[in-house]
Order: C-alpha cells, then structure tokens, then sequence
C-alpha cells in the first residue's frame, strides 16, 4: 500500500535560506498568505511486508527538484519523528551547504515505531523482551526502503546515513552485515550497546582495514561532559583503534564535545557533511577561465565519490558574470547556456543572458530574455526598466 499524506509541517516557523542570486535579482513575491503553516516536506507512506507495518517517511527534495530533472543523491535521517530537532536540523544543513559546498540532496525522514526492537542487534541488558532485531529492520532498510525511494525519486547512486541515538548503533550494524548499503555515516556512539563478547566497534575496527570499507566516510559525534554522564571510554577505544588500525581509504572523524550541556548528545551533521565532501567547492568562480575548467574540477569530484555531479547554480552564475565583466562573452555565452541546460527553473540564466546579449549589442535577444524574467517573475522591476529603454530605443 502506497498512499501520500499532507505537506510535513513544522510546529515552529523555521527560517530556511532563500536563493542566493548572484546579479542581486529579487525572487519571485511569495504566494502565502498570513497564517500559513511553514512546510519542510511530504509525508509518503511505505507499506513494509517484512515488518508487516506500514512505515511513515518524511521527505523534502531539493529547490528546484519538480522543475529539474536532475537526480540526487539521498540523505537518510532516522529518529525524524523529532521533527523540530533532527529532520528540520538536516533540512536546513542541506539546504545552506548544497549552494556550492555539497552536492543537493534529497532527504528521507525515517520515524522510529519500535527503536530498541529495530535499530539494536541484540537487547541492551538481555532481558528487554522485544529488542534486538536489528537484522529485520536492515533488511527492511535494503530491501523496500531503499528500492521504493530509487522507484518514486530521480536519485543517484549514494547514500548518506544519519543516525542519532540508537540509529548510531544501527549505522555499524548496518556497515559491518551490509557494506554497501550507505557510503558514508554520521552518527551517534555506535559503542552504546557494546557487551564484551559481542562488540561492534571492535568488528568496526578490524572492518576499517579490509577492501570492503574503502570509500566509505565514517563520523561519530557525541557528548563527553560531566553533565551528561556519558561512558566514552569505548569511543576512545575506537578513536584510537582507527588511528592505528583504519586503511587509507576509509575515512573517520570523531568529535567528543565535553561541554555540550544538554541531555541528548548532537548529531554533527553540519562539520561531518563539510568533511565528506570537502572538494567539492569551485575555488574563486568568479575567477573561472570558462566551461571547460569548471567542469573538469567536478568531474573529479565524480570520480572520487563515485556519482556524477553537476556544477551549482552559483558557480556557474559567478563564474559567468566575472567573464562577461571582462568581455569574455562567448565564454559566458558557453557557460550561462549550461546553467540554463542544468537549472531551468532558476531565473539567473534569463537574467545572466538577457544582461549579456544586451553587453554584445544583441537588443532582439536581450528583450526576448528579459520579458521571460518578467513572464517568471511579474515583479522583476529592473528587467521591465531594461525591457522598456531597449523597445523605446533608451
């Protein structure tokens, strides 16, 4: 069974970053009205044969995701039940670092129904009855969540895992059983659970330095205040079982902040994201020499996570005005085309073409890409200026 629900509304008015444009045009004027809930999402629903339950999702896909057709790589967020704390904490980390830090992605909120029966491998002191079935659930997460996601959105083939709480144990489960399944973790301690038989972090360690975790992107974050009570002694086991024992191609970071005052530890989504992809940004667009050195830094970027990335908007925008301001127009010509190609649904190609025909002496294209500023944006005060002296002759 497959049915959708209302937009996802935040019981809290969340700012969210609006569109940066580069040339400093307005965006079109919002169409809500006083009153209006603030949405971040959809909810779908996913009928799940294995858990013999239907599982409510929480989604929210990147600007400009209906218009595009681009497809993205997938962001899987768990305990998203806590709406205002880590579903609105990764929409607004996406939606800030996917300008130009990190390539756009989609997000998949998955709530806990049974967290202690779904997310641990085994009962936290053995006589939970009801947990520890964590072998369902990553079978759930393999076999219907994942598939049904790649079959209702355009998606990439890379998978981002955040897991606070329990979820962090999860995510090395997850990790150790099924290699694969995600390409990068950011997590809570994964060592919460561990028994002295049965260990994870010690499977993760001796795993750290097999062929099957290159490539893959590992962070842990957690509290290590007084306030706060924590045992991160087994962290620092495995900090330093990394440190001596991780192969060259399986990446780490662990962040202990031991003054976090707050009873649940954080999920450092944000620095872990930054790391993870940290060459991604264009070094100075505005700089940029043309198309080909654009594309050339991003197809590394491909090569080295495994997808294909597309320029940003905001590089291409950049880098297109510094060529058109030191009269390299067909340079610019060649790049706002492909940010046009790319984004269609973004005003700054019309824009950036319209300014620029009218730079070439070009008046019958220039007029032709302003009026479809105007036709997007009825309220685009210096395109109908610039549309008025060029008909008039000004």
């Amino acid at each position: 069974m497959k049915r959708a629900l209302p937009r996802l509304v935040a019981p809290f008015s969340l700012l969210l970053p609006a569109l940066f444009l580069a040339l400093l045009v307005p965006a079109p004027a919002a169409s809500q009205a006083d009153g209006d809930p603030v949405t971040l999402g959809t909810y779908r629903v996913l009928h799940s044969d294995l858990l013999e339950e239907d599982r409510l999702l929480q989604v929210h896909v990147p600007r400009g995701y209906e218009a595009g057709s681009l497809s993205y790589p997938v962001v899987y967020v768990f305990y998203s039940d806590w709406v205002e704390g880590y579903f609105a904490q990764l929409v607004n980390d996406l939606d800030l670092l996917s300008e130009d830090r990190m390539p756009p992605a989609i997000l998949v909120g998955v709530p806990n129904v049974q967290r202690y029966r779904d997310l641990l491998p085994w009962p936290r002191s053995g006589t939970h009855t009801g947990e520890g079935h964590a072998e369902v659930f990553l079978r759930f997460v393999r076999e219907e969540l994942v598939p049904w996601v790649d079959a209702q959105y355009r998606t990439k083939p890379y998978r981002v895992m955040v897991g606070p709480q329990a979820a962090g144990v999860f995510g090395v489960y997850t990790l150790l059983e099924a290699p694969g399944t995600f390409q990068a973790f950011i997590l809570n301690d994964p060592c919460m659970v561990d028994q002295p038989g049965r260990s994870l972090c010690r499977d993760l360690v001796y795993f750290s330095s097999t062929p099957a975790a290159q490539g893959t992107f590992f962070a842990v974050s957690d509290a290590a205040g007084e306030k706060n009570a924590r045992d991160t002694g087994r962290l620092e086991e495995l900090r330093v079982g990394l440190m001596t024992g991780a192969g060259e191609g399986f990446r780490w970071r662990m962040d202990l902040d031991p003054s976090w005052p707050f009873f649940l530890a954080p999920v450092q989504a944000r620095p872990a994201l930054l790391e993870l992809f940290a060459d991604y940004p264009f070094p100075s667009p505005g700089e940029a020499r043309g198309l080909p050195q654009i594309q050339a830094h991003y197809d590394s970027v491909s090569a080295s996570h495994g997808f294909t990335v597309e320029p940003p908007d905001l590089v291409l925008t950049l880098a297109a005005n510094g060529l058109m301001e030191r009269g390299e127009h067909p340079a610019a010509l060649q790049v706002f085309t492909r940010l046009t190609e790319l984004y269609p649904e973004s005003l700054n190609g019309p824009w950036g073409l319209a300014n620029l025909h009218r730079a070439m002496g070009d008046t019958a294209a220039a007029i032709r890409y302003y009026e479809e500023c105007v036709r997007r944006d009825p309220n685009l005060t210096p395109a109908r200026e610039w549309l008025s002296r060029l008909r008039g002759g000004g």
